[in-house]
């Protein structure tokens, strides 16, 4: 019974082979496509214009500001006085904004108040009233 196979036993086996054999092309050409490795061999153009852009890029982190420009610390409060001051300039108001998007207070207006280099010097209201910031130095 050993001796004897079926003729198509060994037909379905050759197929096998085939795809086998299409397979480990596959494989060597998958292997051989290009893979790409992102930024890491990136090479920066030394036209001026990407230099600007570099440069413009690096200038703008926060912590590397010197403290004598800045007019808010870290967490939001005058540098002069200490004092947590909202930015509608009222002494006793507790927050009349949306919570800020950096760092969560209510006090801070368009601007996030942490490390801020500028102040409100006043607000001018429609109806013709002029709040002015007490605290300028």
């Amino acid at each position: 019974m050993a001796a004897a196979r079926d003729p198509d036993s060994t037909a379905s086996a050759m197929p096998s082979k085939k795809y086998q054999g299409k397979g480990k092309a596959a494989k060597a050409l998958k292997s051989l496509q290009f893979a790409n490795p992102g930024k890491q061999t990136e090479v920066p153009e030394t036209n001026k214009r990407e230099t600007r852009r570099q440069q413009s890029k690096g200038g703008t982190d926060r912590q590397t500001l010197p403290s004598r420009n800045r007019i808010y610390d870290g967490n939001g409060k005058l540098i002069s006085n200490g004092m947590d001051l909202c930015d509608c300039l009222d002494e006793d108001c507790l927050g009349c904004f949306y919570a800020c998007r950096k760092c969560g207070s209510n006090k801070c207006g368009i601007e996030c108040r942490c490390d801020r280099k500028w102040l409100y010097e006043q607000i001018q209201v429609e109806g013709g009233v002029v709040i002015r910031n007490k605290h300028l130095s």
